[in-house]
């Protein structure tokens, strides 16, 4: 399936999200390419679309985030999501058979709400 910049069908995320500064940042090691992620979270449902000529956001009503190819085999993503949802997009990372590491800021990014590897 190819991602293009107008992106797939989908959920968007919800206007109370979309006006906040990025609140979460991780890291994927060991992960395929962003553009096989965001396939991936095409096919299960999320919005995805190509933001860059190397990276790709994906997004729910509660979560966008965009994927960053770090290195070969890592890679990188900042966004914003629900803090409350946090353990839900790190079962949504699990689901794909990823390893991560994720961090999620309050609206002021001075308190560290959640951290969470898996």
């Amino acid at each position: 399936m190819e991602i293009t910049s107008g992106g797939t069908a989908g959920p968007r995320l919800a206007d109370q999200w979309a006006s906040l500064d990025n609140n979460v940042y991780g890291s994927l090691p060991g992960a395929p390419p962003v553009e096989r992620l965001a396939q991936d979270f095409a096919a299960a449902g999320w919005r995805a679309r190509k933001s860059s000529w190397t990276d790709f956001q994906v997004e729910r009503e509660w979560v966008r985030i965009e994927l960053l190819q770090e290195s070969p085999g890592e890679a990188i993503f900042s966004g914003v999501v629900d803090p409350a949802r946090a353990e839900e997009l790190a079962a949504a990372l699990a689901g794909f058979g990823l390893r991560y590491s994720l961090e999620v800021w309050d609206e002021d990014r001075t308190e560290l709400l959640h951290e969470i590897e898996g």
